[in-house]
């Protein structure tokens, strides 16, 4: 019930229960929140807390599945559709309705991010095809092989923003998807209505270039102000795969209830390693083992990224909407090295794409210096690593400054008037 941000979704089915695919099984539970559907037909065997993939108790609705019966009106069939539903409020009424987040690894709902708030005004919608991590080609694939559904998307969201210009960023190090979204592209603007004003922009091979903030500033050359909003400078962020659930939301009537997970890893060869898609809600012991199990050196297994992802605790864990990829990877990659003294040689600070300064924020951390820490923009971490991956004193850098930025956060909040 937890797989977006903000509050879990409330079930809404008991015990007993019939459902079919696509069928309502829990709703929000406050502005930020978002529906949860079935993913499976079948009878409703408990509701009741099950481990994550960290461990944590999490409430979830387990499903004994029977057949595949699917709900009424959703458009299963291979047909393109290509007319813009004219009805914005029609339109973030199916993308609310259908559950549908950011998969871009935030899990936002949406249909609020659609929804400026009352001052703001989108001046560029960018869908982020960047996938930088590496390792990960979940994003990749449906580039090449869902184009028009993904652009078909970005012109919904677009005219839902009020008709802002569209760019598709994409890293260089992607020809074969630049190619195939421009030709996409070219073809839905020569044959339909609503297309005008996208375009597909080519960007820099650098990670984290997928990163929301580094992303607008490479598109739109504007800088997000600390504790700052994207809309704050007229941007709006979705992740390609956020705009194929989309298209499948208002053309197909589907709620978000498959995804594509990438299984790969430096324990497996190429051949076996491939992108699957899933039904959101199995466990993720149910897709390695279609994957061909677990490999026996396999000495930690992440979801997400390297850089950004999160250790795998829990292999029973379910899959939720924002489960991208199964990284296996051996003791000698894992393994961290011993920590030794910090020499201040400031490679962390030359690799922090926010202009950081790692060494001294886990200096203020260690001594509980939160003045400090709020005064050098500790907020304004985006955990992507950088600092950790180039220390060579082998600092736990971004563990340390993680906990401290979510320590500074609450106190910022907590000064914030109550209305």
């Amino acid at each position: 019930m937890a797989q977006h941000l903000g509050a879990p979704a409330t079930p809404i089915v008991a015990a007993g229960d019939k459902v079919k695919v696509g069928q309502v099984i829990a709703e929000p539970a406050g502005f930020i929140s978002a529906f949860v559907h079935s993913s499976v037909s079948g009878t409703v065997r408990k509701i009741a807390p099950r481990k994550d993939l960290a461990g944590r108790e999490v409430m979830h609705i387990e499903i004994e599945v029977e057949g595949d019966e699917w709900m009424e009106g959703i458009d299963l069939s291979d047909t393109l559709v290509t007319a813009i539903p004219e009805d914005n409020k029609a339109i973030l009424d199916k993308i609310k309705a259908n559950g549908v987040v950011g998969l871009g690894g935030a899990t936002f709902p949406t249909h609020v991010k659609l929804c400026p708030p009352p001052g703001k005004k989108a001046d560029c919608l960018i869908l982020n095809g960047a996938e930088c991590e590496p390792y990960l080609t979940s994003d990749y694939r449906i580039m090449l092989e869902r184009s028009k559904e993904i652009i078909i998307g970005a012109a919904i969201m677009k005219q839902v923003l009020g008709g802002c210009p569209a760019v598709i960023g994409i890293e260089e190090n992607k020809p074969e998807a630049i190619r195939k979204m421009n030709e996409a592209l070219a073809e839905l603007q020569a044959g339909c209505k609503g297309y005008d004003g996208i375009t597909v922009q080519v960007l820099k091979k650098k990670y984290p270039q997928g990163g929301e903030k580094q992303l607008i500033d490479a598109v739109m050359k504007r800088q997000v102000k600390s504790m700052g909003l994207p809309i704050d400078v007229g941007a709006v962020v979705q992740n390609v795969a956020t705009s194929l659930a989309v298209y499948e939301a208002v053309q197909k009537n589907k709620p978000l209830i498959t995804n594509v997970l990438t299984v790969t890893g430096n324990t497996l060869p190429v051949d076996k390693q491939h992108n699957y898609l899933f039904r959101i809600g199995i466990p993720l012991s149910y897709i390695a083992e279609v994957a061909g199990g677990v490999p026996e050196d396999a000495a930690k297994i992440i979801s997400g990224g390297p850089m950004m992802g999160k250790a795998i605790a829990n292999l029973d864990a379910t899959t939720v909407k924002g489960s991208s990829s199964l990284l296996y990877f051996t003791r000698e990659k894992t393994e961290r090295g011993v920590e030794s003294a910090c020499i201040r040689c400031g490679k962390c600070s030359e690799a922090c794409p926010m202009g950081l300064e790692p060494f001294l924020l886990q200096k203020y951390a260690r001594n509980g210096m939160f003045d400090e820490l709020e005064e050098n923009a500790v907020q304004d971490c985006i955990e992507c690593g950088c600092c950790l991956y180039s220390c060579p004193a082998n600092i736990p850098l971004l563990d340390i400054i993680r906990i401290a930025k979510g320590d500074v956060i609450k106190i910022i909040r907590s000064r914030a008037p109550r209305k």
